[in-house]
């Protein structure tokens, strides 16, 4: 005897501006009554970084805790767990800048949004922004595990508080398909105050399609399964 659940998976490419593959994501999901277990593997081929995060949502799209694994060229980079409750945000872990960690950081309001950066996750921050008020910038209550761009620098724990806008809802075709999509920007930090233009599949924030027009990147949903 089984427990009822479903799930999907998919596959993202990253692409530069000459539409050249430089990494690619494998992700999936478990949905059950509780909410929603994700898992992704990031690969970033010129930095010979390696991903591998797992993660948990509940029914509202709340995080509650996830999971976070760096390695370049074999070699661990960090290994940290993270615990969301209402404003509060626990990580501990091991990093290659500090060695053993324990941070406990508070916001000022809900945490809605936990960022490890799989382009899986990334997507999830549509939950939070909503559909109400299109063309006007909101800043989300999130808990960051990295400003860097590629996520692998000063590994830890912090709140942030990226302007996410609702432009409006388009049909769009990527390599997986063609879907009924909502179209959101992004601008996450003074460290990446460029806007990124995302689409998401509104039943599941499915990453259809993500681009960063200063920096010619373009990541592609390429591959799609439901289960």
């Amino acid at each position: 005897m089984t427990f009822s659940h479903s799930g999907y998976a998919g596959r993202i490419l990253y692409l530069d501006r000459a539409g050249s593959e430089w990494g690619r994501e494998s992700f999936s999901a478990t949905l059950h009554s509780g909410g929603r277990t994700l898992r992704a593997l990031c690969e970033m081929d010129d930095a010979r970084l390696h991903r591998e995060v797992t993660w948990s949502l509940d029914g509202n799209w709340m995080p509650r805790d996830g999971f976070v694994r760096l390695t370049r060229d074999g070699v661990r980079l960090a290994s940290c767990w993270y615990h969301i409750e209402g404003a509060q945000a626990q990580c501990e872990g091991v990093t290659d800048e500090h060695g053993r960690i324990s941070r406990h950081v508070s916001a000022d309001r809900p945490i809605r949004f936990l960022g490890t950066h799989p382009l899986a996750g990334d997507s999830v921050i549509a939950a939070a922004r909503g559909v109400d008020d299109p063309g006007v910038e909101r800043p989300i209550t999130s808990a960051v595990n990295s400003l860097a761009h590629l996520g692998d620098e000063e590994l830890d724990v912090r709140i942030l508080e990226p302007l996410v806008t609702f432009i409006g809802y388009e049909t769009i075709t990527v390599a997986a398909g063609r879907f009924d999509a909502r179209r959101y920007t992004i601008r996450w930090s003074d460290t990446m105050p460029h806007v990124t233009d995302f689409w998401v599949h509104a039943e599941d924030c499915l990453p259809l399609l993500t681009i960063v027009p200063v920096l010619g990147e373009r990541y592609e949903l390429v591959e799609f399964t439901r289960f």
